[in-house]
């Protein structure tokens, strides 16, 4: 079989193979071009592509972390309000019923200045020490009478332990009325005489109270917040209206009934003193508690002294809240956004609410950025301001409770002690802190802490 031979010949024929026209001849290479073996050759880097590259992917990283307080806003932000709602009625319910017994108060004394009797109260307890809220300092602390006290078994054997603080102290009036032990009388005539008590009657007769500048050096500390402003001690000043039943009851056994009762009476004006002029629902709570005591004093009283006023309204005990009452289950509580919004705004203009209760509501508007994803990314609406702004004129009575208002009104944040160690929220408040400070946007890690569970107010 003949070999079939395929010839090329001309030049033009070479391109139906795949070849190049130019590759039958060699390459003309630069001269000034180095080879080096073994080393590819590699294109100039472009930096500028490389800048490009890099903001890229730094924009693209925040607003995955910007997307995690978006994210939990949108999912969560109505939360903000809703349930701190339900707790402010349930509080506004059993406020409401401490009214009754408003009538058992002293009459007070105008010549007391709201400054003199905040001090007062404030050398009642002991001060809680806080950098961004230094403490105003007195001249007194508690006094050490009715905490030195001694007390053996054999004393008050009707009565709990500890006669000065327990909750059972109201049954040291029978104690007094059936009479005393020696050891006894010493042990109520020591408490009884206590220093204290001239603090607690100034506070008991003021018309007004100064809480916020008796208590913090002003201005506040840079960099201070609201939601870490130290709270009024609940068990000192609930132990304080303890104390003065006992104090009422060495004036039993000395045959000094009227003394008694205007000692019983005090407890439950130094309570409306709190509610009256509290700045959060914390201290009218606990206004309410020891407004509590006080009438249970005064019913025990009037019942051993067989006086009629035994029976009145005033003393009687409040009927038990229902369990919808005690949740808070009120229609303002479940009410869309938009009419929570406006309850909030009223009722921190509104001069027949409580002042603790309005401050609570600026408290709450303070963080309407983190109840939707537009004011978290653009900042409250105009009528947030509006309503600090008349707060500031019309709720705030003293410099101190002005520079309050300025502080709630600052910035939304939650309490530092409340984010907790749990990872995920850690981490989750992380990436919104850094997405924060990039974007300049300081409501994205308060709002994660807040609308993520981690607000504790």
């Amino acid at each position: 079989m003949d070999q079939i031979r395929v010839d090329v010949r001309d030049a033009s024929a070479a391109g139906a193979f795949g070849a190049r026209a130019d590759a039958q001849l060699p390459a003309h290479v630069k001269s000034h071009v180095p080879y080096v073996a073994g080393e590819p050759v590699r294109a100039k880097r472009s930096w500028l592509g490389f800048a490009v590259r890099m903001v890229r992917d730094a924009a693209i990283a925040v607003a995955f972390m910007a997307m995690v307080p978006i994210g939990i806003v949108a999912f969560n932000g109505e939360g903000v309000w809703r349930s701190p709602m339900r707790f402010a009625n349930s509080t506004s319910d059993r406020l409401a019923r401490a009214e009754a017994s408003r009538s058992l108060s002293l009459p007070v004394v105008p010549s007391i200045s709201p400054m003199q009797a905040g001090l007062a109260f404030n050398a009642l307890h002991e001060q809680i020490l806080s950098p961004a809220f230094p403490p105003v300092e007195t001249s007194s602390g508690p006094d050490a009478a009715r905490q030195s006290a001694k007390l053996t078994p054999d004393m008050f054997p009707t009565v709990s332990p500890d006669v000065f603080h327990s909750s059972g102290s109201g049954k040291i009036l029978e104690t007094a009325t059936a009479g005393l032990s020696p050891q006894e009388m010493t042990v109520l005539r020591t408490l009884a005489t206590a220093p204290a008590w001239k603090n607690f009657d100034l506070v008991a007769r003021a018309s007004a109270v100064d809480f916020i500048g008796s208590r913090f050096k002003l201005p506040f500390a840079p960099g201070a917040f609201a939601g870490d402003l130290p709270m009024i001690r609940f068990k000192s000043t609930t132990g304080m209206a303890h104390a003065a039943v006992s104090r009422a009851a060495f004036h039993i056994a000395i045959g000094q009934r009227d003394s008694a009762a205007t000692v019983l009476r005090s407890i439950v004006s130094f309570g409306f003193a709190l509610i009256d002029n509290g700045t959060s629902v914390i201290d009218e709570l606990i206004g309410n508690v020891i407004v509590g005591i006080g009438r249970d004093g005064l019913r025990r009283f009037y019942v051993l002294t067989q006086d009629p006023r035994a029976g009145a309204a005033a003393v009687a005990p409040p009927p038990r809240l229902a369990k919808s009452e005690m949740r808070g289950g009120t229609p303002a509580a479940s009410a869309p956004l938009n009419e929570m919004r406006q309850r909030l705004i009223d009722r921190s203009a509104d001069p027949s609410v409580r002042r603790g209760e309005r401050y609570e509501a600026l408290r709450l508007l303070s963080a309407s950025s983190c109840t939707n994803v537009q004011e978290l990314l653009f900042g409250p609406r105009s009528d947030v301001a509006d309503a600090f702004r008349n707060a500031r004129r019309d709720l705030a009575r003293y410099p101190s409770e002005r520079a309050l208002v300025d502080l709630i009104h600052l910035k939304p944040e939650a309490r530092r002690a409340d984010l907790g160690f749990d990872p995920l929220r850690m981490l989750a408040v992380s990436s919104a802190t850094v997405a924060g400070v990039v974007l300049r946007n300081p409501r994205l890690p308060a709002c994660a802490r807040i609308a993520g569970g981690f607000y504790g107010g």
